[in-house]
């Protein structure tokens, strides 16, 4: 009888155990990682919220502070301090060292426009243009007060006797919300040329706001220009008139004193 041959049974690969233990640690620092990166995030996120919590409260602070500086600089350029020895002069130099703190504070549109007000009135155009152009660069979008500085402009700029750059400022005057300053503008073009003896520019200027815009505010003063200096052209022409001899007549008296003889 043939002797039965058993078979072994195989081994169990004893890798498998090891390879269970390696996924479960792979898996562990997996979570790690994520667990990880889950506290970077938050910690930035964190970071960012105590950040602009600070930034919130410095902001405000400075903003506070800067209020504080525009109302005291306020009374000074106005004259309502209890020093009335104060002359105008020594005011808006008190008022533009306020204001000039105030903007390093923080900057806002009343204060920037002021201050180059200050220097304009100290009569430093310079630096009042210097502010004014801060302002229209700055604050471009606040049609309240752009107008003023606008006006302000050029009026600067024709006291240091930049005339193109003054009409250039009317024209970006006139131009603001389709033309609503356009008669303000043209005023001021015509008293310019009216300072600068150029009648003939400045009744044209003036006769345009009477025609384009008669319920302007500057029509009876475009009117009253006008009038005067028709008037006055009036006058020249009648004196003119009256001194020259009338047909037929002459001027020569020696006729006249010899048949008198």
């Amino acid at each position: 009888m043939p002797k039965v041959i058993k078979k072994r049974p195989a081994k169990k690969k004893p890798v498998q155990e090891n390879e269970v233990k390696s996924a479960a640690l792979e898996a562990l620092d997996k979570i790690k990682e994520k667990q990880k990166q889950v506290i970077i995030w938050v910690s930035i996120v964190i970071a960012i919220i105590v950040l602009y919590g600070v930034y919130t409260v410095y902001s405000s602070s400075m903003s506070a502070k800067a209020y504080t500086l525009e109302r005291e600089a306020y009374k000074y350029y106005y004259g309502e301090i209890a020093d009335k020895s104060m002359s105008e002069t020594e005011r808006w130099k008190k008022a533009l060292e306020l204001y000039k703190q105030s903007v390093d504070a923080k900057v806002s549109p009343s204060a920037l426009f002021y201050t180059g007000n200050c220097y304009y009135n100290l009569k430093d155009y310079d630096n009042a243009l210097k502010e004014y152009s801060r302002f229209a660069d700055t604050f471009s979008s606040d049609k309240k007060i752009l107008p003023l500085v606008y006006q302000k402009m050029s009026s600067a700029y024709f006291r240091t006797n930049q005339k193109d750059k003054a009409m250039n400022i009317l024209g970006k005057l006139g131009s603001i919300d389709s033309g609503i300053f356009k008669d303000t503008a043209l005023i001021l073009e015509a008293r310019s040329y009216d300072e600068a003896g150029e009648k003939g520019k400045a009744i044209e200027k003036y006769r345009e706001i009477m025609t384009q815009y008669p319920s302007s505010p500057w029509s009876n003063e475009a009117s009253a220009r006008v009038a005067a200096e028709e008037a006055k052209n009036n006058a020249g022409n009648a004196e003119t008139t009256s001194t020259v001899p009338a047909a037929g007549m002459t001027t020569d008296k020696k006729p006249e004193a010899a048949a008198a003889k």
